[in-house]
This record gives structure tokens, sequence and C-alpha cells, in this order.
């Protein structure tokens, strides 16, 4: 290590002009690979918290103009509702309330949860409703944690548990629902729930993920001409497939007296089709364009510049291969100073970019405020946590830019160590 300060030191101007280089190009990775991180990390990261690729959601509407009363909806619907049990690629059926389900219309209300006699350990939250006697836990998928989603009482999620309880094994646990602010609710604006079960974190949208939620049911709901069904296909069943085959039928073999079925949806569909809706994919697509675009030349520019300095040292490799020293030997002793002189760089460039940072925050990605707002009740993830997001992304980049050094450096240095020594001082 001493022989390497000490060949940094001898080469300080030019290894002054590298470093220059190398906090450029460690500034301008923040602004390129940040935004790309959080939208990797929301579209990929993690799991739904159910299970998406086997759903599909029917439309139904009244084969009449006129509105047709609840009583003959709710008969129209059942009848509907036999017809796709009968099915046998269809393992459940469930009718939505209001589209009161993950990547719905309706993400859920808001509201408040805590502890009985706790009027400081609270949260707010979102409430997914479910009507009952239906099957919607079961046909989502939610993914348990602790408890069964078949037992009578609320279900939360983890990262709710966790918040309140400090751990996820509160199966049979009370809590309470405020209907008001916690700090002026009043008993009549209370409601105690046993919990039923602990469920994943569940995405919101493919954007959004809900660590603070609740599902609940309700009793009497409203059934219009106009309802949603979640359909759960059995295992092999392609959810796509399954729209594509019965679109064409479905206004005569899915209806009842009163309804029909007028559209079939996968979730997935529905996941992509509310991307597209909100700008996501396009703004997605030109992140990586102009990811792509910045990164090839940033990672062309520093290999070439390395590449150049490196060549110029073939004496020196000459000298030290006349002395008896190893190729390997060589190779680490460069890849070393250019590691120093990697993790000088990038500390630098990480304290300028800090500095943005502080005033302007980290990247939320290409929801951007309108993720904001949600925040308060859909919990914050990590990645929303300063320093923890900070850490992570800078020191993906300075694996992403060592690498970089590491190749304009290894290339050439191992092509001179193949020369003999002689061929090697022949420019000196």
């Amino acid at each position: 290590m001493r022989l390497i300060l000490k060949n940094l030191w001898k080469r300080r101007k030019q290894n002054v002009w590298l470093s220059v280089e190398l906090v450029l190009v460690s500034i301008v990775c923040w602004f390129v690979i940040d935004p790309l991180f959080v939208i990797a990390y929301h579209a990929f990261g993690g799991s739904d918290g159910y299970d998406a690729d086997r759903l599909v959601i029917l439309t139904t509407h009244s084969k009449g103009k006129n509105t047709i009363e609840p009583a003959t909806a709710s008969m129209g619907v059942e009848g509907i509702k036999a017809k796709l049990r009968n099915m046998e690629e269809v393992e459940c059926v469930s009718l939505t309330y209001q589209r009161y389900y993950p990547n719905g219309d309706a993400a859920g209300l808001t509201s408040y949860f805590g502890i009985p006699d706790d009027t400081v350990r609270w949260t707010a939250g979102g409430l997914l409703i479910a009507r009952r006697g239906e099957d919607m836990y079961r046909t989502l998928g939610l993914k348990v944690v602790d408890g069964s989603i078949e037992d009578e009482g609320i279900i939360i999620t983890q990262g709710l548990a966790l918040t309140l309880f400090g751990r996820t094994d509160v199966a049979g646990a009370t809590m309470v629902e405020y209907h008001n602010d916690p700090w002026v609710a009043t008993p009549e604006q209370m409601a105690q729930y046993k919990i039923a079960a602990v469920v994943e974190d569940y995405r919101v949208s493919n954007m959004m993920y809900c660590r603070h939620g609740a599902f609940r049911e309700y009793e009497r709901l409203y059934v219009g001409d106009q309802e949603e069904l979640l359909v759960r296909l059995k295992e092999g069943v392609d959810a796509t497939d399954f729209c594509k085959r019965i679109r064409s039928t479905m206004q005569k073999e899915l209806s009842s007296d009163s309804l029909f079925v007028c559209k079939a949806q996968s979730m997935n569909e529905l996941i992509d089709s509310r991307l597209r809706y909100q700008s996501v994919t396009g703004s997605i697509r030109r992140y990586i364009s102009l990811a792509v675009f910045f990164m090839a030349n940033l990672c062309l520019g520093t290999i070439g510049t390395f590449w150049l300095q490196t060549r110029k040292r073939k004496g020196e490799i000459g000298i030290m291969r006349s002395f008896g020293a190893s190729k390997g030997r060589i190779m680490r002793s460069f890849l070393l100073e250019g590691f120093v002189l990697t993790l000088v760089s990038h500390l630098i460039g990480c304290f300028m970019f800090f500095q943005y940072a502080v005033s302007n925050g980290l990247s939320v990605g290409v929801m951007g405020d309108r993720m904001r707002d949600f925040l308060p009740r859909m919990g914050e993830l990590w990645l929303n946590d300063f320093w923890p997001h900070f850490m992570v992304v800078g020191t993906g980049i300075y694996l992403i830019v060592l690498l970089v050094v590491s190749v304009g450096i290894a290339i050439p240095v191992w092509n001179i160590c193949r020369m003999k020594p002689v061929e090697a001082l022949g420019d000196e």
C-alpha cells in the first residue's frame, strides 16, 4: 500500500485531472442512476403482496337502458357468479365493492389505526373494503404472514403490524380504527377489531406500495348494474388467453336475466393500461433512454482516459517485468491505484451531491409529487428514508465507476504484460 500511495503522489499532476473527471462522473451518475434505481425498485422490487398473474376482472352491465333495482342486480350477479364457478378454469370468484382492490380505480379509504388505550401509538393507513360473504381475500391471493384470512376480523399488513405492535405475529390481538383524528376522536368514533391475519405489504399500483394497509368487510353494500367481479384462475391457466377466449361469447354465456358481462381484462393488462394512462410507461422509457445514452458515453470516456494513461506507463511496466515482477503483481498494483483514486474521487463527488440532495431531496421516481401525497397513509418505505437510500445508491455508483476504471486499466496492463520486457522498454 505504501508503494501504491507513493506512485499516486509521484504522478499527482496527472492524477488530479483523473480525479476531477471521476468526481464529475460520480455526480452525473447520481442524477442518472438514482431515478433509475427508484423506478426499478418500485416496478420490480419486493412482492406484490397478492397473486396478480391469475386474476381476471369482469365488468357487468344491465341488459336494458334503464337502471335496475339493487335486488334484481344482486340476483343477476349471483347468476353470473354461479356460471363462472362452473367453469373448469376458475378457482374462485368475488364481487368487489366500487373497485376497492389493488390497481382498481379506488385505491382505498384513508383511516387511522391504533392500539386500545394508547393515544400515542397510531398511524394513518389505507383501508380496502370487501363485501361480507364474498371470497375476496382468497380471490386476491393475499400472502399470509400470520393468522388465517378465513377467520373473522380485520386483516392488516405486516408494515402496519410492525408500526403498531413492533412485531408481525399479532393475529388474535385487538386494534382500534378511528373515524376521526385520534387526538379528538370520541368513543362513538372508535371501533375495536380482532386481527384475523397479517399479510404482506401490497402494491396499490405498479409504482406504489402500501405498508400501512388493512382489509375489512362491510355488510349490506349496494349492488348496482355496473359491478366488477374478480376471478381467480387455477394453476397453469393463462389469464390473457382466458380473457381472449371468453370475449367473443361472454355476452351470451356469462349473463343472467338482468345483467351480462361486457368487459374482460386480466390484472396484468389493467396494470399496463394504468401505467400508460398515468404516463408512467413513457417516463420510464425516457429515463432508460437517457440513462443508457449518458452511461454509455461516460463509460467509454472514462475507459478511454484510463486506457491512454495506462499505455503511457508502458516503460514502467517493462522495468517491473525486467526485475522479475509477475503479471499478477503488476495487475494488482495498477488496479489498487485505480481503487484508491476512484474511492477518494467518489467520496468527494458524493459530498458535493449531498449538498444538493439535502436541499432538494433524493429521487422519488416517475410518480414525483403524486407519490409524496400518498406516503402519509401508505407508510414510508426504506427507500424514502434519506440515509439508507443515499448509502445504497452511493455504493452502487461507486461499484459501477470502479468496474469502468478497472476495465480501462486491466486490458492495457494485460496487453503490455504479454510483451517481452525489451519490447515494452522500446519506447523509453
